[in-house]
């Protein structure tokens, strides 16, 4: 779980935990909305979606000879910019500290991983905070 704070610095503040032998599906059960980019545009998600009152943040997909109309476009780019806050994190992860292998087997041990990496993402990011915290803050223009 990622929080803003009051200076606008991004922060990991928890780690969830599951045992991989669960199915993803089966542990949405308090979730509102799902986003998940094109791979995922089928009629049979969507109407999965539909049924247990989800509402659908999947990307829309082009067909063959038929692009994508300037509504579509809108809604993926609106999507886009809830699911990049999410993924620049594990993008950045995966980049930094090798997060995309897991090295470990067990919950425990996977879970302790997880939190490590949780850790040295907000550590490699703090400096930028300091460093924010100590430049005068500029007066921000008003809209007109």
């Amino acid at each position: 779980m990622k929080k803003v704070g009051p200076t606008g610095f991004c922060a990991i503040v928890g780690v969830g935990r599951t045992p991989h032998n669960l199915s993803n599906h089966r542990q949405a059960t308090d979730q509102t909305r799902v986003h998940a980019d094109k791979a995922y545009c089928s009629k049979k998600h969507r109407a999965a979606l539909k049924e247990r009152g989800i509402k659908n943040g999947i990307q829309g997909k082009a067909v063959k000879n038929k692009p994508l109309g300037s509504h579509q476009l809108a809604r993926n780019s609106a999507i886009s910019k809830v699911r990049f806050v999410v993924e620049r994190t594990f993008g950045s992860q995966q980049r930094w500290f090798g997060g995309k292998t897991l090295r470990y087997q067990g919950l425990a041990k996977s879970h302790a991983w997880h939190v490590l990496l949780a850790v040295a993402y907000n550590l490699k990011r703090l400096p930028r905070l300091y460093v924010e915290s100590l430049l005068p803050q500029l007066p921000q223009a008003k809209p007109a």
